[in-house]
């Protein structure tokens, strides 16, 4: 893949979903490689406390499955600044992927709060019925009116509400097309993405059915009798409804290499269309909608059909619509010019359920995760072809088992993802696997762990977590872990550090006895003084700054600046450079040793590390408010604060400790030092005079006592620049600034090094329930009127025994209910789809016969007695069948009693 190539690519660099039986996206990929069906019945209490009546579970034709998502209204209002009223009234799907939306970028290794450049967020979210449950409790929200109630519940608002809490200032979208919505929305965000629109976008969708409940079998329907997605197979009867939300973070490719990103998939292209008049109504699909849509994706992504080894299909598991969308993905695959069963063919829709809305998302983010792992799941449930499928005419072959994803030759993976919503809007993304990653780099590097949360119960959820995390996944980089901890999270009050050379140590400190500090609040940060050591006038213990000398110049390229522009000065007084000086080749080590035993090198190279060690804090977003230093280490704290000129200071400790006066003579009138320069002994604050008066630090050189580097002034946050831990000393205090509060740069603490962001566990929301159900069912007291607009509580019980079965009569009642589900009054002169009626309207028609007779013909009647009384002649004939086997089978048990 080239540079050009991916300028027109985008990568998908985070992902966060809520799906049935997963609430992360390694619990859904979990799911999905060992085989697991997440559709699950509901139980009696649970229709109950829906308020739907149990009793509906002992009828044949409901159906209690549904592919649910557990926590349902559960929602951590606290970090979101919602007031508990405020959240209550939110609908859960709002509350559901906003939480997503933040999983999303903190998974991308962004802080949420914080991304850079312009963000976009395109999203849809379904209708439900919690506005109705809302309204029916006006006692739980006086004052709210009908506005407030939309803007927390409308679909329209989902994504600008992202966009508000997060502060996100891209183009803020909301996508509605029914079953495609969330494929569309990444199709949308990748075309901004590509214009220029923004530089980062959040592109899924939310379904979430409240009130929870089951759902009536219709002969003929678009649901599965037994709550079975039966994709492609033979015995496919319909679709399970499921609940599901699912985000996907997207970016321009080479913007995201460049960044040091983690890139699940690329997706190269993607195209969206709508079927028009070219289907048999409204709600069917049609083949040369989705052909074409198909087609358009493969040329946007400028790829041959043949580098295409899996589909990620629609599948719904309709008679109908499975034979279409196979017969469409032929035409656009050539037909029989690709070789039969080289492209697998799937359907999550088996596992989960049709999560609606989230179901192009859902698909999107299995086929992503797919192509991570080089792995194809099994598609559930299929036993043999649907005979409407023409398999023999084209190269796709259902997926019945999991099984490793060969690549064709040198071409990358390659997958292809449908959804097609209800209303004809068809989309389709080309999928291809993430250029390969780099080599990880050194195991044993050093690095600072930070980890906050808002409160100390978060916190130490955060911290198992990743434990947990690392001990699962002993590959990672722990360099990387930390870069991306420290760009890629929102610091929050409460805090915990640690530093740590590989992943043994990274377990033992983060399962440790924590240590917790509550930072100051933002804009109240402590002030901060670096205390310089001071050093005697002998050559002291130096080999602790030879050692982090050493660690900074590896690490730190602003560091070996600075050493390598002393060079000359320690060349010409010591025979060798600093650089040399910190080298550990062996060849070196002797002349180093007796380098720095003398008392004039030893303070040198003390002076110059320890004016490095606050060069880099200062760098790093760390401004003291005061430096502070004894002897040699206050003429450190002098040059740090501006007053000198590291050459000049250099030149000053050499020419005072070698008895040099002349020089001292020369420090002309000074600069203004830009902080505080305090003295460590006395904690007083030097005047300007005393900065240029050479006696002062003719004497102050010259001392032979170490001062306690205390402050009088405790309000400090004191950071010693000695090197007390080696080469851990920078990052351990670093760690404790950041722990108390002090701002810290990232990007520059990693300026110069390449670094890469990881996927990492997310913020472990602390979630209270905050949900308004409906009226509990009571079995003394019946029903609650509202049911959701579902069908009866419990089955019609069709004629009475001594009601009139007459053709005349049947034909009448008929008529009525044509009337009833066509609207006016048609007479007899036009059939049921002159008058407008569609296979949709024909399930509706079919369960209101079946109320009203207690028969239910097959759907293919409508379309061969579309006339009320062709269609009255078959419910006729029917009951009449219906009686025949009533007697025979009253005589037969009359025979045996």
């Amino acid at each position: 893949m080239t540079v050009e190539d991916n300028d027109t690519h985008i990568a998908i660099v985070g992902m966060a979903c809520r799906l049935p039986g997963a609430s992360t996206p390694e619990e859904y990929w979990h799911n999905l490689v060992t085989g697991v069906d997440s559709v699950r019945p509901l139980t009696p209490d649970e229709l109950r406390e829906w308020g739907q009546d149990p009793a509906r579970l002992a009828d044949p034709r409901y159906v209690p499955l549904h592919g649910v998502v557990d926590g349902v209204g559960e929602f951590d209002a606290g970090f979101f600044h919602f007031s508990e009223r405020d959240a209550t009234l939110l609908n859960p799907q709002h509350q559901m992927f906003l939480e997503c939306a933040w999983e999303a970028l903190e998974r991308a290794g962004y802080d949420p709060l914080a991304a850079p450049g312009t963000v976009g967020v395109y999203a849809g979210a379904g209708r439900n019925g919690y506005t109705a449950v809302v309204q029916e409790r006006p006692d739980r929200f006086p004052g709210v009116d009908d506005l407030a109630l939309a803007i927390s519940n409308e679909p329209e608002h989902l994504a600008s509400r992202v966009s508000y809490k997060l502060g996100l200032t891209g183009p803020s979208m909301a996508v509605m097309t029914a079953c495609s919505t969330s494929l569309v929305a990444v199709h949308e965000a990748s075309r901004a993405l590509l214009g220029g629109e923004c530089d980062m976008a959040l592109a899924g969708g939310v379904t979430l059915r409240v009130p929870r409940a089951g759902y009536w079998y219709r002969e003929g329907g678009t649901m599965s009798p037994d709550g079975r997605c039966r994709t492609f197979s033979a015995d496919a009867k319909g679709i399970v409804a499921g609940d599901g939300a699912g985000v996907v973070v997207l970016r321009r490719l080479q913007d995201a290499l460049d960044d040091g990103d983690h890139v699940h998939a690329v997706i190269r292209g993607s195209a969206v269309n709508n079927d028009g008049s070219r289907r048999a109504g409204f709600t069917a699909p049609g083949v040369s909608g989705q052909t074409e849509v198909i087609r358009v994706a493969h040329a946007a992504a400028e790829v041959d059909p043949a580098s295409i080894s899996y589909v990620e299909a629609h599948g719904t598991g309709t008679p109908v619509g499975d034979p279409i969308e196979v017969s469409a993905l032929t035409q656009a695959f050539g037909g029989p010019s690709l070789p039969q069963g080289s492209v697998a063919l799937g359907s999550v829709k088996t596992n989960i359920g049709h999560t609606d809305t989230a179901a192009g998302v859902a698909g999107l983010i299995k086929t992503a995760l797919a192509l991570e792992h080089r792995t194809i799941p099994a598609t559930l449930h299929y036993d043999s072809p649907n005979p409407g499928i023409d398999f023999a005419g084209g190269p796709f072959a259902v997926a019945t088992e999991r099984r490793a994803w060969e690549a064709h030759g040198t071409t990358p993976r390659r997958a292809g993802v449908s959804s097609f919503g209800i209303g004809g809007t068809n989309a389709h993304v080309v999928l291809e696997e993430a250029p390969g990653a780099s080599a990880p780099r050194a195991a044993h590097e050093a690095a600072l762990l930070v980890l906050s949360a808002r409160s100390p119960e978060a916190l130490d959820a955060m911290t198992t977590g990743l434990a947990e995390h690392l001990r699962q996944r002993p590959e990672l980089s722990l360099s990387d872990v930390a870069y991306t901890l420290q760009r890629g999270r929102h610091p929050f009050p409460y805090r915990r550090y640690a530093v740590c050379s590989g992943r043994a140590e990274a377990l033992a400190a983060l399962t440790a006895e924590p240590v917790v500090a509550r930072a100051a609040e933002p804009g109240a940060e402590p002030p901060v003084a670096f205390v310089f050591s001071g050093g005697s006038a002998g050559a002291g213990d130096v080999d602790g700054h030879l050692e982090l000398g050493r660690a900074l110049c590896a690490a730190h390229p602003a560091f070996r600046a600075i050493v390598d522009g002393v060079g000359p000065w320690f060349a010409g007084r010591f025979g060798r450079t600093l650089a040399e000086l910190l080298d550990t080749a062996p060849a070196l080590a002797d002349a180093t040793e007796r380098a720095v035993a003398t008392p004039e090198s030893a303070r040198a190279t003390r002076l110059v590390v320890e004016y490095g060690f606050a060069t880099l804090l200062t760098a790093w977003g760390v401004a003291p408010a005061a430096v502070v230093g004894h002897g040699a280490g206050l003429l450190g704290a002098a040059c740090c604060a501006g007053a000198f000129a590291l050459s000049d200071a250099l030149d000053l400790l050499v020419r005072a400790a070698t008895g040099h006066e002349a020089g001292l003579a020369l420090l002309g009138d000074g600069r203004a030092p830009a902080v505080s320069v305090l003295h460590a002994g006395t904690g007083k604050e030097l005047t300007g005079s005393q900065l240029v008066d050479a006696e002062f630090w003719q004497r102050e050189l010259r001392t032979t006592v170490e001062a306690p580097a205390a402050l009088a002034d405790t309000r400090h946050l004191r950071v010693d620049l000695a090197p007390v831990d080696g080469a851990d000393t920078v990052l351990n205090a670093l760690g404790r600034l950041w722990q108390a509060g002090v701002p810290v740069d990232w990007t520059r603490l990693h300026e110069g090094v390449a670094r890469h962001r990881v996927p990492l566990p997310t913020y472990p929301f602390e979630r209270e329930t905050h949900l308004v159900r409906p009226v509990p069912f009571d079995d003394a007291a019946g029903e609650p009127d509202a049911t959701s607009g579902e069908a009866p509580a419990v089955a019609g019980p069709g004629l009475d025994a001594g009601a009139d079965r007459s053709p005349e009569a049947v034909e009448e009642r008929l008529r009525t209910l044509f009337d009833k589900v066509l609207g006016g009054e048609g007479g007899d002169e036009l059939d049921f789809f002159e008058r407008g009626g569609d296979s949709l309207t024909a399930v509706q028609l079919l369960g209101l016969v079946e109320d009203a007779f207690g028969v239910c013909p097959p759907m293919e009647a409508i379309f061969d007695a579309p006339t009320v009384p062709e269609f009255a002649a078959v419910v006729v004939e029917t009951l009449t069948m219906l009686d025949a086997t009533a007697t025979t089978s009253g005589a037969d048990d009359k025979g045996t009693m």
